[in-house]
């Protein structure tokens, strides 16, 4: 940024800082009134922030493990003007720190951030972008997401907070905790907004869906959801479909009374348990995540989405692949991408620490299936077998070292994300009418990378998961706008992101075809620059011939025992 520009912001915003309180921002909702404050974009475009708007009871005391309650009418004016805790959480620092705090946020944490751009002409309603953070549905919050760069364009931004870990996902697969709180407390977000946007400028029927890795499996998650049906017009899944196999959790019922172990709660009636649960401080029954993580912080996912078969009002009641393949999929537009190294979480935490890599080679066997998340979906028995053979296929004799990162990032990569990123895709384009996009970034930024937060390097490993959106939002990783390079390639991310928002079935840039299932070789838009963009094809993304050899339990159909046809 010139100097002349960053002078003007400097003024702008120290005029704001004296305006009266007369002249903040406030809104009338049908719960009440809001006051916020002004923000000035990336651009020098003013607009409203308004931050810890709650949109459900406070999930604490009886409410904790149940699905969310609506918020009440409030007296007086609601001070948006700070925004919320985030949702307490088992947090993704360095697994080898020692005396690091790990637990982190509150439990009351049901809030929301709405910024809305200002312009001449409001007489007109704008579109609406719903961002849903990541984190493994572990740990992540909305206000790791700034929206300087976003409103620059025509539409209005709302991040939500929504529960993690075993307080947003724990599942005694009964009736007692039927699971997915987490995903309820979005679906809950989403009506509110739905409801209440308006007052703000924003049209509830053009609300556009977005996330990042959990939360673009939490996207894809509400095109199966009768609780989230109508309420959105489209949505971007960046790096995480409903089929990945971290977003698909086992096992939970065993999970649930093994967390009641160790808080001291009696585990033969899952009544008493939860009841007993209720009673025990929050911050230790999150801390007790790592028990459930034996190497590092894998597998990152233990407590997730579930298949709810019991209970009223479930968020999905049958496996992802089954209501996929049976075509009960909200029809409206779907985008979903992957970059070039996705493996890099978790790869990089221990890509540039020799002892760990060390551990890792010496111990493949028995760290492998939580690595790469088999540890459920192989029989026991089975597991070392099959660590041995995805060895062999992408290392050969070779040991795990750091001159072998990268066929261990890709090997990862693969099995995390990419080849049920096109299995998700394929399906999801066989059972709708609206179109499906897929992207595949290969663009590496100048001003950094989340490999370089989790590796603590600036060594070039790739491009990493979740690096193509940290573009778009203000973040805590890297700058997007210090290079002209990176720049041009936000504005490119950004023009993409607005065109289908705004137009809603409508793609940036038009060669930008969209998936046939039926073409063998899979087509999609290899991003590489700001100005390097083609379509491209692979009749073999993530090794997927490989991984299909390998009988995984999950993402199976009964009637044709599994979901590789969908290939």
């Amino acid at each position: 940024m010139t100097r002349p520009a960053s002078l003007f912001l400097v003024v702008t915003a120290f005029c704001l800082a004296v305006r009266s309180d007369d002249d903040a921002p406030r809104v009338k909702t049908l719960l009440g009134s809001i006051k916020g404050y002004h923000k000035i974009s990336e651009h020098g475009r003013l607009y409203e922030a308004y931050e810890g708007v709650p949109y459900a009871l406070p999930p604490i005391g009886k409410l904790r493990f149940k699905a969310p309650q609506p918020i009440k009418a409030w007296e007086g004016e609601l001070q948006a003007t700070k925004q919320a805790h985030a949702c307490l959480q088992y947090t993704h620092k360095s697994g080898w720190l020692k005396d690091v705090e790990l637990v982190e946020g509150a439990e009351d944490c049901l809030y929301l951030n709405i910024y809305v751009p200002d312009r001449e002409d409001d007489t007109s309603l704008l579109p609406v972008f719903f961002w849903i953070h990541g984190g493994a549905f572990t740990h992540g919050t909305a206000n790791a997401f700034g929206a300087k760069y976003l409103v620059d364009k025509d539409f209005i931004v709302v991040a939500i907070n929504y529960r993690l870990g075993p307080l947003g996902f724990l599942s005694t697969e009964d009736d007692v905790v039927p699971g997915n709180m987490g995903l309820k407390d979005q679906s809950m977000a989403l009506r509110w907004v739905h409801d209440n946007i308006e007052h703000f400028g924003g049209d509830p029927k053009r609300i556009s869906l977005a996330g990042i890795s959990a939360g673009g499996a939490s996207v894809h998650y509400h095109y199966f959801s009768p609780l989230s049906a109508g309420l959105f017009q489209n949505g971007i899944s960046f790096s995480g479909t409903a089929l990945n196999c971290w977003t698909q959790t086992e096992n939970s019922r065993e999970k649930a009374k093994r967390l009641g172990a160790l808080m001291g709660c009696p585990t033969e009636s899952t009544k008493e348990m939860v009841d007993c649960l209720r009673h025990r401080p929050a911050r230790p029954i999150v801390q007790a995540v790592q028990e459930f993580m034996p190497w590092l912080y894998n597998p990152y996912t233990p407590f997730g989405p579930v298949v709810e078969k019991v209970g009223n009002n479930p968020f999905i009641d049958r496996p992802p692949v089954e209501i996929l393949a049976s075509g009960d999929v909200a029809d409206v537009p779907w985008i979903t991408s992957i970059t070039s190294e996705e493996g890099l979480y978790p790869v990089a935490e221990f890509a540039a620490n020799k002892p760990l890599l060390k551990e890792l080679d010496e111990n493949w066997e028995s760290l492998a299936p939580h690595l790469l998340d088999f540890n459920y979906t192989i029989p026991r028995e089975e597991q070392a077998e099959v660590a041995l053979k995805i060895r062999r296929h992408y290392m050969g004799n070779n040991p795990i070292n750091r001159q072998n990162v990268r066929p261990i990032t890709k090997m990862v990569g693969d099995r995390l994300f990419v080849v049920d990123a096109e299995k998700a895709v394929r399906m999801q384009a066989k059972a709708n009418k609206s179109p499906v996009w897929f992207y595949y970034y290969s663009y590496k930024a100048a001003g950094g990378s989340l490999a370089d937060a989790l590796s603590g390097t600036k060594e070039n490993f790739g491009v990493s998961h979740t690096d193509d959106i940290f573009l778009l939002f203000e973040n805590l990783f890297f700058d997007p706008t210090t290079t002209e390079s990176d720049r041009s390639m936000q504005s490119y991310m950004l023009n993409m992101c607005s065109a289908f928002i705004e137009k809603t079935k409508e793609v940036f840039p038009k060669e930008w075809k969209k998936v046939d299932p039926s073409e063998k070789d899979f087509q999609y838009l290899h991003i590489s620059g700001p100005d390097k963009y083609k379509m491209d094809s692979h009749d073999n993304l993530g090794d997927k011939q490989f991984w299909r050899t390998i009988n995984f339990e999950e993402n199976v159909l009964e009637s044709s025992g599994s979901a590789k046809d969908e290939l």
